[in-house]
């Protein structure tokens, strides 16, 4: 009874919480202050890019240069990563924007950061209705990498902007809202190109518990209309100006790295099963547990689709270094989870599972993965001030 009587008294105390107007808010930030406080960003390299003479994170210097020529950019050819940034506009209008102040740049990003949270509330709110079932979601899902990596980016690859941007073309019922925000997030990298499938698989699903049609025919023909028609202009649009910039200002670029499986290789393998389990950690319960559901009530055709879609997030994931960043693309399935979840199990149910993916969440440790078979590890706060202190006293224990 011991426990049962925790987790009643948890719930207990969650609801009693969450009263008055601003509950969502306060959620919000406070999901956010625990994540940073466990998760604290290596601002050291930026201090250090900033510094004379101090190591340059390579990205910004690029970003910089695409800012004050967008389809003549100086050194080019400096480094690999630049060959990948060519079409990633984003960034560098926001820099044009600012003047290349990175810290403005960086705090519109953490801004989008706490935006994002807070719309994955709304959402899980508008379909729950449940205050503490919304509170765990932010609290999960805050202490994931979708999350953290929006204050975490200071490189300068700015994905905290295209998983905003995402989401407002996910969340959004406006055609226009959902093209701006498609274009903006697919000109800050490829990779939400690809997911651009995944909010597909998200409305197509969405609208057969909706319709209550799950037909083959049904599924099949919502991919091609509503929402999804916006998205099919919005790729048709997108490659479109890509492949005439390309042929007009770029006629001889290429990518060294495409089509090699790059996480197969010796040197970068170990961290693949890391990410794949570290990227989503206890909002994987959700998915299974959605997928559970699913196979429960015989929808075979949806496991069919959300398999498909996961497939091709890990295998386009394998392509890069950096897969958890690629792997955070697919958050719309967690989303999609938690709507299949409610719409077949009781609250009861619910409360369980996100309770669980809560606290899953919460005490495991943000790591990720960059290649070259070095998983990193973001360090809570009172780590980071104790490192601080070994450098400033030569303890020389952090060496």
């Amino acid at each position: 009874m011991l426990l049962e009587n925790f987790y009643k008294s948890f719930f207990a105390s969650i609801e009693l919480r969450l009263s008055g107007s601003s509950w969502l808010w306060k959620v919000t930030f406070a999901s956010v202050a625990l994540a940073l406080f466990l998760a604290f960003p290596p601002y050291t390299l930026l201090i250090d890019h900033f510094r004379d003479g101090g190591t340059k994170l390579d990205a910004w210097v690029f970003i910089h240069n695409q800012a004050q020529d967008l389809l003549h950019p100086k050194d080019m050819d400096y480094d690999v990563r630049r060959e990948n940034m060519i079409f990633r506009w984003t960034l560098p209008l926001l820099s044009f924007l600012t003047n290349g102040n990175i810290l403005i740049i960086l705090v519109i990003q953490a801004v989008l950061g706490v935006l994002f949270l807070k719309r994955i509330g709304d959402y899980i709110y508008s379909v729950c209705a449940d205050k503490a079932l919304t509170a765990l979601s932010i609290l999960a899902i805050a202490n994931t990498f979708v999350s953290v990596w929006a204050f975490a980016d200071v490189h300068g690859y700015g994905d905290g902007l295209a998983y905003f941007f995402l989401l407002a073309a996910l969340l959004s019922r406006n055609p226009l809202v959902i093209f701006m925000s498609l274009q903006a997030a697919f000109f800050t990298d490829e990779r939400a190109v690809v997911a651009g499938g995944y909010l597909l698989l998200f409305w197509m699903v969405i609208q057969a518990y909706q319709l209550n049609d799950f037909s083959f025919s049904g599924l099949l023909r919502r991919v091609f209309t509503g929402q999804s028609l916006v998205m099919w202009v919005s790729w048709a649009v997108y490659f479109a100006i890509r492949f005439y910039v390309q042929a007009e200002y770029f006629p001889n670029h290429s990518y060294s790295t495409i089509g090699t499986p790059v996480l197969f290789a010796n040197a970068h393998r170990n961290g693949l099963g890391s990410s794949i389990w570290a990227t989503f950690e206890g909002t994987w319960l959700i998915m299974l547990a959605a997928l559970l559901a699913l196979w429960l009530t015989r929808r075979y055709w949806l496991i069919a689709a959300l398999t498909i879609g996961i497939a091709v997030l890990v295998a386009t994931g394998i392509y890069v270094h950096d897969l958890d960043r690629a792997l955070a693309y697919g958050f719309p399935f967690v989303l999609l989870s938690f709507f299949i979840l409610h719409q077949t199990a009781s609250v009861r149910s619910l409360r369980v599972i996100l309770f669980f993916a809560a606290v899953v969440c919460v005490t495991h440790p943000q790591v990720f993965y960059m290649g070259y078979n070095r998983i990193l590890w973001l360090e809570p706060l009172p780590v980071k001030v104790l490192m601080y202190l070994d450098h400033v006293f030569g303890w020389n224990f952090f060496r």
